[in-house]
């Protein structure tokens, strides 16, 4: 796997600070694909910050955000997400690139323990919606990802199955760099990226059984004007 897979690893390469998992603005739910499902209207508040927002996010404040959410008992499913430009020059009229990480982690076993006692978890489908917000109330969606992570996974040692892209740590997960959201209206005041993975969990480690779900996690971010 590449060193990114690991949770230390993919938050230094992005050479930003670490937040905690309860100051995220983040929302986490499981259901249909936001292809076909309404996005949240509600997520946690956010920390204050020292540069006040129209619209609150930590990934714009941090430059990344790292939502976690439990797929199954004591299988935890974390979405690590940063950009490499200035969030707060993230402007109506210019490109914005984002990457992120997406690894399980199975709690249940120190995190030294064999892989052969970890319970295997794959990714089928991955899709990224993002929907702005406005001032005149219309709304664009100028990014729609839809992708078979097995097909697009940068990892040349991926391990896979028919239930698709092994994401368990340390020896599996999944890495999209490069994505890019264009020119907006310029009374854009922030967007949300709607994360829809469809995910297969192991029972038992070792079982072979597996229950499959659509897990989403919701990222809000905020968009300026010059």
């Amino acid at each position: 796997m590449s060193s990114r897979f690991s949770r230390a690893t993919a938050i230094t390469a992005a050479g930003l600070l670490a937040l905690s998992l309860s100051a995220c603005t983040s929302g986490s739910f499981l259901g249909a694909s936001p292809l076909d499902a309404a996005t949240p209207t509600t997520v946690a508040q956010p920390v204050a910050t020292t540069t006040p927002l129209v619209f609150d996010s930590v990934f714009t404040d941090m430059g990344s955000v790292h939502p976690a959410v439990m797929v199954s008992n004591q299988l935890e499913l974390e979405l690590d997400m940063w950009t490499e430009q200035k969030t707060h020059e993230w402007y109506t009229d210019s490109e914005k690139t984002f990457s992120f990480v997406i690894n399980v982690y199975d709690l249940a076993v120190p995190a030294e323990a064999s892989f052969a006692t970890k319970r295997q978890v794959f990714m089928s489908n991955l899709s990224v919606k993002a929907s702005t917000t406005t001032t005149s109330g219309a709304v664009e969606t100028p990014l729609i990802l839809d992708v078979d992570p097995v097909a697009v996974t940068l990892d040349p040692e991926a391990l896979k199955s028919e239930n698709g892209l092994l994401i368990t740590s340390p020896k599996g997960g999944f890495q999209l760099e490069g994505n890019t959201i264009g020119v907006l209206a310029p009374d854009t005041l922030g967007l949300t990226l709607d994360f829809a993975m469809t995910i297969s969990t192991e029972s038992t480690s070792g079982s072979g059984v597996y229950m499959t779900q659509v897990v989403h996690q919701v990222v809000p971010v905020a968009i300026f004007s010059r």
